[in-house]
């Protein structure tokens, strides 16, 4: 699958289904930042970077523990494979 495609269709649907449109979003853009990848024309370093920033937020490791912070990382990671 397309790395912006996978981010689109899962990363950020199953963010904005757990905290809404935006909190995902300063999620997003806080993991953006910390990963230096970037949302648009992403490559797969880039999407494993936001991947690994994204579940490594607190707020996602306290609203879905870490091992579905864990859970949730491997399954983002083969979608973009």
């Amino acid at each position: 699958m397309e790395y912006q495609a996978a981010f689109e269709n899962h990363v950020r649907t199953r963010l904005e289904s757990s905290f809404g449109k935006a909190v995902a979003m300063l999620i997003v853009a806080s993991a953006s930042n910390a990963s230096g990848a970037n949302t648009m024309g992403m490559d797969a370093t880039g999407y494993e970077k936001l991947c690994k920033a994204i579940t490594s937020d607190q707020r996602v490791v306290d609203m879905w523990g870490a091992s579905g912070a864990e859970e949730a990382l491997r399954q983002w990671n083969s979608m973009g494979r």
